[in-house]
């Protein structure tokens, strides 16, 4: 989108809103919040390329928090199939970990994987929260 197709959207929507037109959400319109697209950390150190043949964009992960990680306190291990990848990356974390320990409902997608890519960046995540928001 463009500069001025943005700017016509936004008058619209400030217009629609103004005018009553904007509908509110309610608890039955939960949307997905993007929290980050980030590669899985420590990828080499798991058994994650014995399974890279059924790897590819769009597929579940799960994740799960490690709380008493001796390394990092806000660990979310990753997990495809029930075998853990390896992690989201520190640097990424703290946010998603507060949330997970609030019970915030968070998924985690592969949004893109290369095979030919180093082991940092072959598998990379793309973690939302789902709920009500006014964004």
């Amino acid at each position: 989108m463009n500069r001025s197709d943005f700017l016509k959207s936004l008058t619209t929507d400030i217009a629609a809103f103004a005018t009553g037109g904007l509908k509110a959400l309610t608890p039955e319109e939960p949307r997905w919040l993007l929290l980050g697209e980030m590669p899985v950390a420590g990828y080499k150190y798991y058994i994650g390329k014995k399974i890279e043949h059924l790897m590819e964009p769009g597929k579940e992960l799960s994740l799960k928090r490690e709380p008493e990680n001796e390394y990092d306190e806000a660990a979310i291990a990753v997990y495809f199939n029930k075998i853990k990848i390896g992690y989201l990356p520190h640097a990424e974390n703290a946010t998603i970990a507060l949330l997970m320990d609030q019970q915030a409902n968070v998924a985690a997608t592969i949004s893109d994987f290369d095979p030919n890519a180093g082991p940092w960046e072959r598998v990379w995540v793309e973690v939302r929260m789902r709920g009500n928001y006014l964004i």
